[in-house]
């Protein structure tokens, strides 16, 4: 093996808790006594309900760009799919903080403006990497050639490879939101190893996504390894390696390397 390929959210950085903690951080900031975990909940089903709505879904879906994710997303960029979601978004961040706080018997629309704004900026101040993250990383570049592949609108996954300081381990970043067409699509892994003019034979791919990252990597050809900290089920799925750290992939490549 010569080439790795990474998942980005959740493999490397801890999407999910970082917007958790910007939703805690935001209504934090007003008087009301609200429960934080029956907030988060309840905001988490508000967005959906009304992203779902949105004449935009279909794009979205296709590209993999998540209900939460479009609270802070900018969706910057020439292409008529995001030009629309830019301009629907004020109006979605609005609705889905109004609505949510209206289910709190806070009623107020001035509020849940400055609060749709104040989670965008908190949000894009909170890129959490996961403890060993960044020592794997150390450790591998150099040694393989490295590359990312990440479903996404792509301003949004920028801020977070920026905001980890991820982009400089990386020898070719591939966003589906660049590509028109999002992982379990096999062309997103030709796509990467063209950029990293390598080899299926000598690539493995990691990621948490049994059928995102794992299944589609290996319907490709590649070898696979399922970073699976919350011991999820396979869904009759079969990873080559299935690990809770990112710090035993060194190991497994070893292992790899030893009995060629």
């Amino acid at each position: 093996m010569d080439t790795i390929l990474f998942d980005l959210d959740d493999t490397l950085i801890v999407e999910w808790k970082s917007a958790e903690e910007s939703f805690i951080e935001t209504i934090s900031q007003t008087d009301y006594p609200v429960d934080a975990d029956e907030f988060i909940k309840t905001i988490r089903e508000t967005a959906r309900e009304l992203w779902y709505e949105m004449p935009t879904i279909d794009f979205c879906r296709k590209i993999q760009i998540s209900s939460w994710e479009g609270l802070w997303a900018d969706f910057s960029g020439d292409d008529e799919h995001f030009k629309k979601l830019h301009e629907l978004s004020a109006e979605y961040r609005f609705e889905t903080w109004n609505q949510t706080l209206s289910k709190f018997s806070i009623n107020s629309p001035e509020i849940a403006h400055k609060l749709s704004l104040e989670f965008i900026r908190i949000r894009n101040t909170k890129h959490i990497l996961f403890p060993e993250t960044r020592d794997t990383l150390d450790k591998l570049k150099g040694v393989f050639k490295l590359g990312l592949i990440t479903n996404g609108a792509p301003d949004l996954q920028w801020k977070k490879i920026d905001g980890g300081d991820l982009r400089e381990y990386f020898d070719c970043i591939m966003i589906s939101g660049e590509h028109g067409y999002a992982k379990p699509d096999q062309r997103l892994f030709e796509d990467a190893l063209k950029g990293l003019k390598s080899e299926k034979s000598r690539t493995i791919m990691v990621g948490d996504s049994i059928i995102k990252d794992i299944k589609g990597a290996r319907d490709f050809g590649l070898k696979t390894i399922w970073i699976n900290r919350n011991k999820n089920e396979s869904s009759g799925i079969t990873p080559d390696y299935e690990i809770s750290d990112l710090s035993e992939i060194p190991v497994i490549l070893k292992n790899l390397a030893d009995t060629r």
